[in-house]
Order: C-alpha cells, then sequence, then structure tokens
C-alpha cells in the first residue's frame, strides 16, 4: 500500500511533509510519498545549506499577497506534474 504524505508550507515559505499539516500551515499537495517528495525536491528553492525547501518567492514577496501568489503558482506547477505522471 502506498504511503500517503501532505507537503505543505509555513508562511516563511519553508516546506514541510507529514500525515496531516497544522495550524498556521498550507497545504501544497497530497499524495503517494515517493512521487510528491520527488516532485518537491525538483521545484523548490533549496536552501544554502541544503537542509531546507522553500517555496520560490515566498521569502522574498514584498507582502503577503505576493507570498500567497507565489505559494498558489507553485502549487500548481507541482500539482501539473502529479497529475500528468
Amino acid at each position: 500500500m502506498e504511503t500517503k504524505v501532505t507537503a505543505y508550507s509555513w508562511a516563511s515559505g519553508l516546506i514541510e511533509f507529514g500525515e496531516t499539516y497544522p495550524d498556521g500551515a498550507l497545504p501544497i499537495i497530497t499524495g503517494e510519498e515517493k512521487r510528491v517528495r520527488e516532485i518537491i525536491e525538483v521545484w523548490a528553492r533549496h536552501s544554502r545549506t541544503n537542509q531546507q525547501l522553500i517555496v520560490p518567492g515566498v521569502p522574498e514577496a514584498d507582502n503577503q499577497h505576493d507570498a500567497c501568489s507565489a505559494l498558489i503558482r507553485f502549487t500548481e506547477i507541482v500539482t501539473k506534474e502529479y497529475v500528468e505522471k
């Protein structure tokens, strides 16, 4: 049986994974764990230490509206990638 996981983002743009997402975080995608992690790792920005994954455009956004738009774009990209394969 495939393990399901949800990739979610904090307001900072930090991406984490879990069976569910905590209060204060926004979901990006839920699906087969291996596939979700692979897609997120390809499309996310990697921190300088390569230890964290970040939604591109969120940390440098001028305001919450721009950060939300960046998260929406990222969600659309990874969802399309997940569905297509």
